[in-house]
């Protein structure tokens, strides 16, 4: 069975029982409130886990230890603020909470099988400078604004992006809210298995 380290500031472990939930039956899954650039510590992280949830605000100091572990490791990234991990050309643009149809997404049909509807809180835009696969994306009324000026519409807003073994998120897809009444938890297992299924896991 594959282990699952979910990061998280440790007085929101209870926010993730959800996805802890979600993934039981297929990963361990254990908690920690920080990755240090420590080469012990990261070198014990390496070897026990094959998965991890990053869902708390990076900071300049996470930036080495998460560059390391992209390297062999499937990360899946709330991304909460603009940080030189993550290639934004822009500051995250903020939408609000949004409910998106499964059949309105550019991404592959794999991630949506068995979903209908995935709900998204406090989500924001990610306007990216470099390639990235599409994961999620808005629906046909979805707006981006700057301002009174309509920055980006329907299916050119972005919520999640793929690159090889990493998985990038600008919304909440993951906490119990979120879950709740959608149908995330399938949509994250299916994402999972289309990361496991492409990386080289040691």
């Amino acid at each position: 069975m594959l282990s699952v380290l979910v990061v998280a500031e440790d007085a929101e472990w209870h926010r993730y029982k959800e996805l802890e939930e979600c993934l039981i039956n297929d990963y361990h899954v254990e908690y920690t409130d920080r990755i240090t650039s420590d080469i012990a510590e990261l070198s014990k992280i390496e070897f026990s886990y094959e998965i991890i949830f990053f869902l708390k605000r990076f900071e300049m100091s996470d930036i080495p230890a998460i560059s390391r572990l992209a390297k062999s490791k499937i990360l899946v990234l709330h991304v909460k603020n603009k940080n030189e991990l993550v290639p934004l050309s822009e500051d995250l643009l903020p939408v609000g909470d949004v409910k998106l149809n499964a059949s309105a997404m550019r991404g592959k049909l794999e991630y949506f099988k068995g979903v209908d509807k995935i709900k998204l809180l406090d989500a924001c835009h990610m306007e990216l400078n470099e390639e990235f696969e599409v994961i999620l994306n808005g629906n046909r009324n979805t707006k981006v604004l700057l301002g009174d000026i309509t920055f980006r519409t329907g299916k050119n807003v972005i919520f999640g992006v793929r690159r090889d073994n990493m998985a990038l998120f600008s919304a909440d897809i993951f906490s119990n809210e979120a879950m709740r009444d959608s149908d995330n938890c399938r949509f994250i297992k299916n994402l999972l298995k289309e990361l496991v299924g492409s990386a080289e896991i040691y």
